[in-house]
């Protein structure tokens, strides 16, 4: 009975996990035909509710195929996949349009990083020699690299296993001990 449960959270892990991943790569096309103010206008914070969504939704389908229960663990393990996956298809597609693609989008995005970061760093009043460090390395170092992307792919892993926490925690059921 355990391998048919467990292969069942393993499909609804790939079968969320892909089509977020899908739909992520799809914004991410759509804020890149866009260009780069729309790629770092606030509408492209959007995309981080994409696997957020798709988590909640294949927890549920895991709850109805588990007779509404689902342990923490299971959840933590289809959440934090879905993440994964998502992260891993815009890390790649990502990498493939900014060093192949349309490196000169991949200076635009830097230039504008640069400019955003420059502002954030005066708004919370961080002194000027460091704002001049920060950003002469983001002038020197390719951002788009891809051991930077690979570093970035682990760093959003970090956070969105955070992310997974909460979602299981809030979409766990725990099977009673004994029913009736």
């Amino acid at each position: 009975m355990e391998q048919v449960v467990s292969a069942k959270k393993t499909n609804v892990l790939l079968q969320f996990g892909l089509m977020s991943a899908v739909a992520s790569i799809l914004i991410f096309v759509v804020l890149y035909l866009g260009g780069t103010s729309f790629f770092s206008s606030p509408v492209a914070f959007l995309a981080y509710l994409v696997p957020v969504v798709f988590s909640v939704l294949a927890c549920r389908k895991a709850k109805q195929e588990n007779e509404g229960y689902l342990e923490f663990r299971t959840a933590l393990k289809i959440t934090f996949g879905i993440f994964v996956l998502t992260t891993l298809g815009s890390t790649i597609v990502s990498y493939f349009i900014f060093n192949f693609l349309d490196t000169g989008f991949a200076e635009s995005m830097k230039q504008v990083t640069i400019e955003k970061t420059q502002e954030f760093m005066v708004k919370f009043n961080v002194p000027q020699d460091q704002i001049d460090k920060a950003i002469n390395k983001m002038i020197t170092e390719n951002i788009y690299s891809l051991g930077n992307l690979i570093k970035a792919f682990f760093q959003g892993c970090i956070v969105w296993f955070i992310v997974s926490l909460i979602i299981a925690a809030i979409m766990k059921k725990k099977k009673p001990v004994f029913s009736e």
